[in-house]
Parts: structure tokens; C-alpha cells; sequence
């Protein structure tokens, strides 16, 4: 039977994460997704380090989530891996995991 993707809310994917290449969780970014906005915080100069410019905003897809640049176009969209995990392969061939901080 098919299963339908249900569209999160940006309340439910809110709070602190941790972004970092599949091979070296030891060098994590932070990554603070705000509902306001929906706006991102945390260290955004790390992030853009592997994305190649700063994300500005995010939007939950029923797949994953967007991270967005200043001028408001896609830069990478992670697909989500299972619950509070979400994963990029970039161009370079890069893996990015994108893991929520337990409080």
C-alpha cells in the first residue's frame, strides 16, 4: 500500500541541529532552525563553509527540508532519513547529515 508524505510543520522541526560530513561528526556545525520567518541561526559561517554561501531561511518539504541563500533560491534541500535525520549528497559528492541536538 502507498503511503502518502505528510507536509511537517516548522514548529515540529524547530530547535538546534547539528550539520557535518558523513565522515567527521567530530567538525558539526550548529544549526538553530526558528519558526520566525522560518529563519536559521547557530554558526552559519561553518555551514556555509560545505554549502559555498550562507543559508538565510528553511522550509519543510514532505521529503526533507530547503535550506535558502540571502537572495531567497535553493541551495540544498535535505532528505529526510528517518526521524530527526536528514541527509545531501552536494555536488562535489560530499554527504552531509543533518542530526537534531537532544535537549
Amino acid at each position: 500500500m502507498a503511503r502518502s508524505l505528510i507536509l511537517p510543520s516548522p514548529e515540529t522541526l524547530a530547535g538546534s541541529w547539528r550539520l557535518y560530513r558523513e565522515d567527521d561528526r567530530a567538525q558539526a556545525c550548529e544549526l538553530v532552525l526558528a519558526v520566525q520567518a522560518p529563519s536559521l541561526g547557530g554558526d552559519l559561517e561553518c555551514v556555509a563553509g560545505w554549502l559555498g554561501e550562507r543559508p538565510a531561511r528553511w522550509e519543510p518539504t514532505p521529503d526533507g527540508l530547503w535550506l535558502y541563500g540571502v537572495e531567497g533560491s535553493g541551495i540544498v534541500h535535505l532528505n529526510r532519513q528517518g526521524n530527526d535525520l536528514y541527509q545531501a549528497r552536494l555536488a562535489s559528492g560530499v554527504v552531509l547529515v543533518l542530526e537534531r541536538l537532544q535537549p
